[in-house]
């Protein structure tokens, strides 16, 4: 190939490659430090909130490619079934499992909030509100902070239904702060 040609080809390769658009980034990128699993080791509540929210009672999943998972027992006093559980009653059966928090779906994230929605909820409400099932939207968002002693701050925010001021404090599962 006649050296004229190659510069034109480089020239050519160069422009296009400048022109290009930069690849979509990874939705859960900007939070790449939050990856993996998380146990409650707190929850900080303000005076006015009702729930009570036991430590050690909940766990947080956030993957790589932008899905999450949480669950919680909001309640200190969940109530244990009879054994055999099928013995149980229906008022029991709601009772035990009414309090539990549980929903899965895709996040994105900024350097300080996480923006989560629902595809699947226990509570069969919020999950109706899911935006491809014919919902208006079931998406909140939590502000999170990642801490030096390696926990995770989560807070939810002023529009959610949990509250603003509700903090969860998690920490990896068998990490050193679980103090």
């Amino acid at each position: 190939m006649k050296p004229m040609k190659v510069s034109a080809l480089l020239i050519a390769s160069l422009v296009a490659n400048g022109c290009a658009e930069p690849a979509a980034e990874d939705p859960a990128e900007e939070a790449q430090g939050i990856h993996g699993g998380w146990v409650v080791s707190e929850w900080i509540l303000p005076e006015n909130e009702v729930m009570a929210m036991p430590a050690e009672h909940g766990l947080f999943l956030f993957t790589e490619s932008g899905h999450y998972s949480m669950m919680w027992v909001p309640s200190a006093d969940r109530p244990i079934l009879p054994t055999p559980s099928e013995e149980a009653s229906d008022a029991q059966l709601a009772e035990a499992y009414m309090g539990f928090v549980a929903n899965s779906g895709r996040y994105t994230a900024t350097p300080d909030m996480i923006t989560y929605e629902a595809y699947i909820a226990r509570d069969p409400a919020y999950m109706s509100r899911f935006e491809p099932m014919g919902g208006e939207g079931n998406t909140r968002s939590l502000n999170y902070m990642l801490n030096e002693d390696g926990t995770l701050t989560l807070q939810f925010v002023a529009e959610d239904e949990y509250g603003a001021g509700v903090v969860a404090t998690l920490r990896r599962p068998g990490s050193e702060s679980q103090d």
